[in-house]
């Protein structure tokens, strides 16, 4: 498994990472009784960093990272967020607390479930752009890396794809390291960040299943976490993906694999988590280190397809962030 250094620091971490969500919360259609198993294979292939929050299985994500790799933690870096306050509920749902007594707390507790004593990149999930410019909460982080608490600090954007400002105006305020979405349908805000010399972690690469060719045709399902993306959108994305199977192809790899060394050519990019939740899928995607680079030549003919063939989509998927906002 290839590392890459996290740019202005010593934290190396697997080109490929798991995002711990899809193992322990049934929204991505996996078997949880396989997280254990997942977790431990993934280390033993290389991959060292593991993506979570305090909110993924309600405190679950953190406990079973802390479960496998109890002897391991120098072996693995740990990306975890806090920000929802899933301890007091309103209504059942989670909400959003960034006040620094909260913060302080959450982080206290994630220690806890992780057993450890120290975080390497801990974030703020999913904050709007008051949140960012709050520099008691940037000072409050700053603090926790300053008594060697926490390695790199940073922010999750999201729930949804968008939040261009708020991700330029987070590394503006000072914070070293961005999660967002990015891939092959929709580049942009995640093409403008990648722009900076900060720490990149990139999630959804598959744009909500529709790079991911033995899932097609891709049904509506409730219970999936795709769910929350329009299913005519992940149709329409499905169709326009298809002239690039004969791509893939010829480089002897699948589409869900084209779209890792898509993300992967950009340099800048430091871990791409693609939604795993089975052993077969973890293999899929442990391949893509085995398979020809891109040249500069074939990612430019991606970029213009995806601008020539996507950009409408990607446009449809920014507007969705107006509802959060």
């Amino acid at each position: 498994m290839n590392l890459r250094k996290i740019d202005h620091t010593n934290i190396e971490v697997s080109e490929i990472g798991i995002g711990v969500w899809s193992l322990v919360t049934d929204w991505w259609g996996g078997e949880i009784n396989k997280a254990e198993e997942i977790l431990k294979k993934a280390l033993e292939n290389g991959i060292n960093f593991f993506d979570t929050a305090d909110v993924y299985g309600e405190g679950l994500g953190e406990k079973i990272l802390a479960k496998v790799f109890n002897t391991k933690r120098d072996k693995i870096t740990i990306l975890t967020k806090i920000g929802y306050d899933f301890y007091n509920k309103v209504n059942n749902r989670a909400q959003q607390r960034f006040s620094i007594e909260y913060l302080d707390y959450a982080f206290k507790k994630s220690l806890e479930r992780l057993n450890t004593d120290y975080i390497d990149i801990l974030m703020i999930h999913n904050p709007k752009m008051h949140i960012i410019k709050n520099k008691q909460i940037l000072d409050f982080l700053q603090g926790l890396k300053k008594e060697g608490k926490v390695r790199l600090i940073g922010v999750a954007l999201g729930p949804t794809l968008g939040w261009g400002e708020e991700g330029i105006e987070a590394i503006k305020m000072g914070y070293e390291s961005l999660e967002y979405i990015y891939n092959l349908i929709e580049l942009k805000p995640g093409i403008d960040f990648l722009n900076y010399d900060i720490g990149h972690f990139v999630r959804v690469p598959h744009a909500s299943d529709a790079l991911i060719e033995d899932k097609w045709p891709i049904y509506d399902d409730p219970k999936l976490h795709r769910s929350l993306k329009d299913i005519n959108w992940i149709r329409r994305a499905v169709e326009l993906s298809k002239p690039l199977l004969s791509f893939a192809k010829n480089k002897g790899m699948k589409l869900s694999q084209l779209a890792l060394k898509f993300i992967l050519y950009n340099k800048r990019v430091s871990s791409v988590l693609p939604n795993i939740s089975s052993i077969n899928e973890l293999n899929e995607f442990l391949q893509v280190e085995k398979l020809p680079e891109l040249t500069e030549e074939e990612y430019k003919y991606l970029y213009e397809y995806s601008i020539n063939n996507f950009s409408e989509l990607n446009k449809e998927s920014i507007e969705e962030t107006k509802r959060y906002k």
